[in-house]
This record gives structure tokens, C-alpha cells and sequence, in this order.
């Protein structure tokens, strides 16, 4: 594995296990067993590793909106969707868990993160939209109930494992399938 590459990667296990704020980068190149020096070679602090492993974010869900957004679209690309989604969320944990404080930390990703979830919304939209020309959801009042149910299943999505932190519990990745399965609850009146 390159350097950089090991940085973000230890970044993002340290950042998941113990939040952004406790994780330095003395601490990150600890761990990825390299100098401090050479960390600071690739990456001018912490904010700019933050940066970097989002952009390795949106590389990932690029893949998953790819894989939807095909000609042929089968059956279950709704749940696999999901599903996909929510290993993402797993994989990333810390940015949903951190997500306001991060962008007030830092204007250049408030405004990229703006900017990708606006672009997002309309994507899972026109997703919708295309599962329902398929027949896999209907929809009584499509401009109304569409945004409103992508709402709601946005909400749940990113804000779950805030939800189940808040109440004391340690969060593992079974919660997630949960999450999942709740979203799916949320889209099951829409189903055909």
C-alpha cells in the first residue's frame, strides 16, 4: 500500500473508533508506523486528510450510483441500493457521526459536502423515478410523495447511528443492517 494511501486508511479507523477531535496526526502516523515528517508530506494536517478521505467517499458511492443507474435495471437494485449505501455509511461512520462539526471546522468541505448532497438528492431522485416508470414503486401524487419519502429515507440513512449513540449503545455493523431494513420499511408502501 503507497504511503498516502496508508495514511487515510489508518485515518479512517482512528477517526471510527475514536472521533476526529481525539485523533491527531502525531497519533495517525503512529499508527500507520510512519514519521510524523512524512506524514506531513503527504498531507498538511488533519483538516486536509479529512478532505482527502472524503473525496474517497464520493469515489465509492460514484460506484454504487453506477451500478443503479444502467440501462437494464433488475428487481432488487432498489434493496441492493440500499444496502450498498448503508455498508458505505459503515465504512465512513465517523463523517455521519461528525458531520456538522467538521463542516463548521472547515469552510472548502462545508461547501463540497453542500454541493455533492444537493447533487445526490437529485440522483436518488431521478432513481425513484426510474424504478417507478418501472413499476417497481408507485406512487399516488409522484412530485408530492417522491421527495418526501427520499426525505425521509435520507434522514434515517445518515442519521441512524447518531440516533442509536445518542441512546448509550456501541454501534456495530449488524445496527446497520437494521438501518437498512428500516429504509426499506420506509419505501414498503411504494413497493408494487
Amino acid at each position: 500500500m503507497e504511503t498516502r494511501e496508508l495514511i487515510l486508511q489508518t485515518a479512517i479507523e482512528q477517526f471510527n473508533a475514536l472521533g476526529t477531535a481525539r485523533v491527531t496526526t502525531n497519533l495517525i502516523a503512529k499508527e500507520a508506523g510512519i514519521s510524523p515528517g512524512n506524514l506531513y508530506y503527504h498531507f498538511s494536517d488533519k483538516a486536509h486528510i479529512i478532505r482527502e478521505i472524503y473525496e474517497h467517499m464520493i469515489r465509492a458511492w460514484e460506484s454504487a450510483y453506477e451500478e443503479v443507474e444502467g440501462e437494464f435495471m433488475p428487481n432488487d437494485a432498489l434493496e441492493n441500493f440500499v444496502k450498498v449505501n448503508f455498508e458505505l455509511l459503515w465504512r465512513y461512520r465517523f463523517f455521519y457521526r461528525e458531520t456538522v462539526a467538521l463542516m463548521n471546522a472547515d469552510p472548502l468541505l462545508r461547501q463540497r459536502h453542500i454541493d455533492v448532497t444537493q447533487a445526490r438528492f437529485q440522483r436518488q431522485r431521478l432513481f425513484l423515478q426510474r424504478q417507478a416508470q418501472q413499476g417497481v414503486l408507485r406512487f399516488t401524487d409522484p412530485e408530492k410523495e417522491m421527495d418526501d419519502v427520499l426525505t425521509i429515507a435520507w434522514i434515517v440513512a445518515n442519521h441512524y447511528l447518531i440516533h442509536l449513540e445518542s441512546l448509550g449503545k456501541t454501534v456495530d455493523k449488524r445496527d446497520f443492517e437494521t438501518g437498512a431494513a428500516l429504509v426499506m420499511k420506509v419505501l414498503q408502501p411504494y413497493l408494487a
